[in-house]
């Protein structure tokens, strides 16, 4: 039997053991995605925000489970069931990234992972160097016969 999910504002209100007790079953019957939707979060990249706010991340969070923008590049693209390269994660202490993006995408797919980075960076604390460069592929036009021998 699942347990039920109290509002966010009742859980902060608990002591971090028990916090952490509660989490723990949470997590143990719930995907992190059903606690984001149960506590109204945008996505559940604020779910591991909430956690490093709580100052509970490293007790709750499996090394499995850890926030990685490569992570969520790979499960958007199999969810979309293609195959394209994505970002790589060195092995970082849990406050520092570094992200890389190398792909031809669409505009709404790489909006997507923009705003998925803006929510992660958000609330972060600190300075960051950061390096975009976006420019339009060009395109075959249908019928040019120009190119062909």
């Amino acid at each position: 039997m699942k347990p039920d999910i109290l509002p966010l504002s009742e859980l902060e209100k608990l002591d971090v053991e028990e916090k952490v007790q509660t989490l723990q079953q949470y997590r143990a019957a719930y995907t992190i995605k059903d606690l984001s939707q149960a506590w109204s979060l945008s996505n559940p990249i604020q779910y591991y925000m909430w956690l490093k706010k709580q100052r509970i991340y490293e007790q709750i969070v499996r090394r499995a489970d850890k926030f990685e923008p490569s992570k969520e590049w790979k499960r958007m693209h199999d969810l979309n069931g293609r195959e394209l390269d994505r970002g790589r994660l060195r092995d970082l202490s849990a406050d520092q990234f570094r992200y890389l993006l190398d792909t031809d995408s669409t505009g709404p797919e790489l909006a997507l992972v923009f705003r998925r980075l803006a929510d992660f960076l958000q609330n972060e604390q600190g300075q960051f160097r950061c390096r975009i460069e976006l420019k339009a592929i060009a395109q075959p036009i249908p019928g040019d016969t120009s190119l062909e021998a």
